[in-house]
């Protein structure tokens, strides 16, 4: 055979066993943002922001032309799920809600676990993600790490997505973001914070909440508790309280999320605690055609903000 013609096809199938090797590291590890053929339609003028946590599923559809949210749904689990069930639970979804089988401007997916932590830019180093979840994890070889930047305060947020549930998302739509729950929350905050704010927020979900510190308008403190009972969750708190050093009597404690004036661990709190305030979620959106209403005014946080 000629040489020239035998070095084109090892050439050629060269090249072709690497783009497919390139495609399936993209489906298994992910990106901030994955890309493939693409379902999105740039006509649309709807956005789907689904989250997806241990707890539950969320799931939002904004219409960008008349501000309008058309669905606001949540899934919420009596026990937490694996990654694999959450998955089943999300494709039954798909398959059954009309609205969520339209084509979409845009698709925005909200990881939320407690596989995360916060590294300020001075002591980021890509090849240490391992290193920086580790203390408080445990991390496998086969885990994918990703991260997301608060450009405005020079501050990565590591953590592990539900690389599953990432591939989904990319074979279902192609293209979409992706970003862990913290993220969103902890930038939002920062953006309202002033040089001498001194909040602890506290975002709960059914079976978990997120502890948030900002002390002189920076972020002090990010942590994440499961709990079973009124009493771990009080406890979690007190005892952060206790090891920053503030004082129950002083510190305002902002709610977020599923809780309410109705709840018990909202009683449970004011028991201990002096100043404790609820917070608020997006509320430049209408809603007039959603059949699911929110039980509280402070849910959805991190959902309504990736609009």
């Amino acid at each position: 055979m000629n040489q020239k013609l035998l070095l084109l096809m090892v050439l050629t199938v060269h090249t072709l066993v690497l783009d497919l090797w390139k495609k399936l590291i993209q489906m298994v590890t992910g990106q901030d943002t994955m890309t493939k053929r693409s379902n999105i339609n740039l006509l649309s003028n709807r956005i789907l922001s689904v989250q997806a946590s241990l707890n539950g599923l969320s799931f939002c559809i904004l219409d960008t032309i008349e501000n309008n949210i058309l669905l606001l749904k949540d899934i919420i689990f009596e026990e937490q799920k694996n990654p694999l069930e959450i998955e089943k639970l999300l494709v039954a979804e798909f398959e059954t809600t009309s609205l969520l089988q339209q084509e979409f401007k845009q698709v925005n997916l909200i990881h939320q676990n407690n596989i995360c932590t916060f590294v300020p830019n001075g002591f980021y180093d890509e090849n240490n993600l391992v290193d920086y979840l580790k203390f408080n994890n445990k991390i496998f070889e086969s885990d994918f790490i990703a991260t997301d930047e608060i450009v405005s305060k020079e501050i990565m947020s590591v953590y592990v997505p539900f690389v599953n549930i990432n591939n989904f998302f990319f074979e279902r739509f192609g293209s979409f973001e992706y970003h862990h729950a913290s993220k969103i929350i902890v930038e939002q905050l920062l953006k309202v914070a002033t040089a001498t704010t001194n909040k602890l927020y506290c975002n709960v979900s059914s079976t978990s909440f997120e502890l948030i510190s900002i002390k002189n308008g920076a972020l002090n403190l990010f942590n994440s508790f499961d709990f079973d009972t009124k009493e771990d969750f009080i406890y979690y708190i007190l005892f952060t309280i206790e090891q920053l050093q503030l004082d129950t009597e002083i510190i305002d404690l902002i709610l977020l999320g599923n809780i309410g004036l109705d709840d018990e661990l909202y009683s449970i709190l004011y028991q201990y605690i002096r100043n404790i305030s609820f917070g608020s979620r997006n509320t430049q959106f209408i809603a007039r055609d959603i059949e699911q209403k929110p039980k509280y005014g402070y849910n959805h946080f991190s959902l309504l903000n990736t609009f």
